[in-house]
Formats: structure tokens, C-alpha cells, sequence
């Protein structure tokens, strides 16, 4: 029996979806802080963000200097000191962080029982994951850039308003000490669960497939009867352009084939003839012609 290119598609997207549920235990998120790095997975990402938020709300508050004295004139008073610099949007909202990266992988593993029970919806069930990811990874591009300028003008506050601070130094190296960055496993989910949709839509693989033979093929005429597998497509004879030993390109008169379509197609066939074996095979290309008719070429899966 020949290994079919579509058993080898479905390979692939199970492969890629495995990959991706593996990544729960890869670095997603990189933290850098005072304590020094850290990688979160999937188990610890909640734990790695409240910390970063727990330390980062102590390094905010902007203290004011201390009075040097009072002042010999009403009109010396010290100016006000500015109150603390809110934090950032994106990490306010960091908690969601975990539940996007949770719900990657929830559709990850939907879409692989999906790939082997029903096969109807993976590649959508995969696509809604890589959205999820692709959400978390960009938050966490977003809440490094604004980590770092939150941090920088905390310090540029600090610094004018307390000048002589002998701790000044001590803080600024603190403060610049935060870091956040997506870790490889936040790439390498997004990329495996946007790939499996982007395969499965442009039928990638049985074009591949179709392109790349092994098997010469011989210009020839053959009658071959084609009974599409699904029966509300009618069956008919078309004629051969060229064939090989694992495939066949073909001239219709109509436009019902298109690519991923089974068939089964007998060779040869003429009425009152002896009847040959029925084989099994898939289209895996399609071409339009402008009579209306098409040029199609069939990948034979197995004798039938």
C-alpha cells in the first residue's frame, strides 16, 4: 500500500500540535529582576508575573527628600514633589497573561483529539490557539517596553527630586534590573499552532507532494473511469494527458474536481470489456482550462 501524502499531512499537523503542547514545559516568559533570571513555563507564569508585579509596585513610590530645615520665608517653601507615577496598562493587566497562554494550549489539545477522532475542525481549533499565543507574546513584548520607560522615569523623578540621595545609585540599578522578554517556548507554540492552519487551508503538503516524484511519467492516452467518493458528484470518463506508476494527470469536460477530492478510478474501461481492479487515489492538483473543462492530476493511494 503507498503512503499516502495525506496520511503524511495528518503526520505533520499531529507532530506540530504535539510540539506545541510540549512547549508548556519550555521557557515562555524570561524575568529579570533585582533577586536576578528566571524562566516561567506554563506551571509557574501566574507565580513569575505576581512577583513582578509585587516588586515592581515596591520600586514605584517616589519619596520626597527630606526637609533640610524650615524655611526662613514663606516664600522659600519647598515646591511639591510630584506623587507616584501610575504603572503601565499592559502590566496591570498581566494577569491575563497566564489565561492566554493556558488557552493556547486548551486548543492545542482540542485540536489533536479533533486530528484523531473527527477531523473536521483541527485546523480552526489550532488557529484559534495561535491567535492566543500570538496575543500573549506580543502583551509580552508590550509590557517590556513599557517596563523599561516606567522604570526610567521613575528614576529621572528620583533623581531631580532628591539629588543628594546617597541610596540614589543603589536604585537606579535596581530599577534597570527589570527585564522582561518572550522565552523561545512562546515562539515556538505560536509558530507550530499558526502552521497547522496555514498547511491544512493551502493543502501545502499533497502539493509537495505532487510536485516532488520519484516516478517518471509517459505522455500516453488511457481511458479512465472516475467515481468520485463522495456520490453527489457524478462519475464519468476522462481521458489521460500523462500517467505514471503512482499517479495520473487527466482532461474533464467539467469543473466538479478539486483539490483533496477521492475518487476511485478504473483504468482502461471500456463497455463490454474485462473489468479491472479499482484503484484508490486523492486529486492533488487542478487546473482550469478555458473551455470550461479542467486538467487534473490524481496521487493512486491503493488498489481498492
Amino acid at each position: 500500500m503507498t503512503f499516502s501524502s495525506y496520511k503524511v499531512e495528518r503526520i505533520g499537523f499531529g507532530l506540530l500540535l504535539c510540539i506545541a503542547l510540549l512547549m508548556a514545559f519550555e521557557p515562555l516568559v524570561r524575568l529579570h529582576d533585582p533577586n536576578g533570571a528566571r524562566a516561567s513555563d506554563a506551571f509557574d507564569i501566574h507565580a513569575g508575573i505576581t512577583q513582578l508585579q509585587s516588586e515592581l509596585r515596591v520600586a514605584a513610590p517616589v519619596k520626597p527628600s527630606p526637609d533640610s530645615g524650615a524655611s526662613a520665608s514663606p516664600v522659600a517653601a519647598t515646591p511639591a514633589t510630584p506623587g507616584p507615577v501610575p504603572m503601565p496598562f499592559s502590566l496591570r493587566i498581566a494577569p491575563i497573561l497566564p489565561w492566554c497562554v493556558f488557552g493556547a494550549l486548551a486548543f492545542a489539545f482540542l485540536a489533536l483529539m479533533d486530528l484523531f477522532f473527527l477531523k473536521k475542525a483541527f485546523a480552526l481549533l489550532s488557529l484559534a490557539g495561535g491567535c492566543l499565543a500570538a496575543v500573549a507574546g506580543l502583551h509580552v513584548m508590550i509590557l517590556s517596553s513599557d517596563v523599561q520607560s516606567w522604570t526610567e522615569m521613575l528614576m529621572s523623578m528620583a533623581e531631580l527630586n532628591s539629588p543628594g540621595d546617597s541610596a540614589l545609585g543603589a536604585r537606579i540599578l535596581m530599577a534597570n534590573s527589570f527585564v522582561v522578554s518572550p522565552g523561545v517556548g512562546l515562539y515556538a507554540l505560536t509558530t507550530c499552532l499558526l502552521l497547522v492552519p496555514l498547511l491544512s487551508f493551502t493543502r501545502a503538503i499533497p502539493r509537495l507532494s505532487a510536485v516532488i516524484r520519484s516516478d517518471p511519467r509517459v505522455r500516453g492516452s488511457q481511458t479512465i473511469h472516475i467515481r468520485p467518493l463522495n456520490s453527489q458528484y457524478p462519475a464519468e470518463t476522462c481521458t489521460t494527458v500523462d500517467f505514471s506508476r503512482s499517479g495520473l494527470q487527466l482532461e474533464s469536460s467539467s469543473n466538479q474536481y478539486y483539490v483533496g477530492m477521492e475518487v476511485y478510478l478504473t483504468r482502461n474501461d471500456r463497455a463490454g470489456g474485462p473489468a479491472n481492479a479499482e484503484e484508490h487515489g486523492h486529486v492533488v492538483r487542478v487546473e482550469k482550462m478555458g473551455n470550461a473543462g479542467c486538467r487534473f492530476a490524481i496521487h493512486i493511494i491503493s488498489k481498492a
